[in-house]
């Protein structure tokens, strides 16, 4: 390949990342439909894809601390978040009360997606909002968001931007504890 073709490529490349944000963050801020949970209100409950195409219905009330995790792959955090739910996913697979990860991608196609989880060897499980009406719903503004639900349902933590491991396995360990 030339340097020239390897220039197109890349400039390609950025000018695709920088539409797909610009495209993100409009789904993001436009018209936040009446008032969005936040801290210490209960979680709303949604209808979404898998990024297989089956219908998904999320229950706030689980039994099981939730992790919603909102996020697209033009943005370069949510990749990195990404190793770390895998990690974690990973780790927990197997335990019937561990937290459930719902990483849910805003406006994107499944196409482009099914990429990316191929590219980053994913395992969890990948949930849609092609239009971002979820993630309006609980007024997410910004990529990565997660939103950490209690076994009944609440709010209790929101982390806007990336989160580290540390602090993500405390959050979660407060949740938890508190529920005992």
């Amino acid at each position: 390949m030339t340097m020239q073709a390897l220039h197109h490529e890349w400039t390609d490349g950025i000018a695709i990342r920088l539409v797909c944000a610009v495209v993100g963050c409009a789904l993001l801020s436009s018209c936040v439909s009446r008032q969005t949970p936040g801290l210490g209100d209960r979680a709303l409950a949604f209808e979404i894809q898998t990024l297989e195409g089956d219908p998904f219905a999320f229950n706030p009330v689980s039994g099981r601390v939730q992790l919603l995790y909102w996020w697209a792959d033009w943005c370069p955090r949510c990749e990195d978040d990404f190793h770390l739910i895998e990690k974690l996913y990973r780790q927990w697979t197997t335990q019937a009360d561990a937290p459930r990860f719902l990483a849910i991608d805003v406006g994107q196609t499944e196409e482009h997606v099914r990429n990316f989880v191929k590219r980053m060897k994913i395992s969890f499980p990948i949930y849609m909002d092609h239009d971002g009406k979820v993630a309006r719903s609980y007024g997410v503004k910004g990529l990565p968001t997660y939103f950490l639900v209690d076994r009944q349902g609440v709010i209790r933590h929101v982390i806007l931007g990336w989160a580290d491991e540390k602090t993500l396995l405390a959050e979660i360990a407060k949740i938890e504890k508190s529920a005992l």
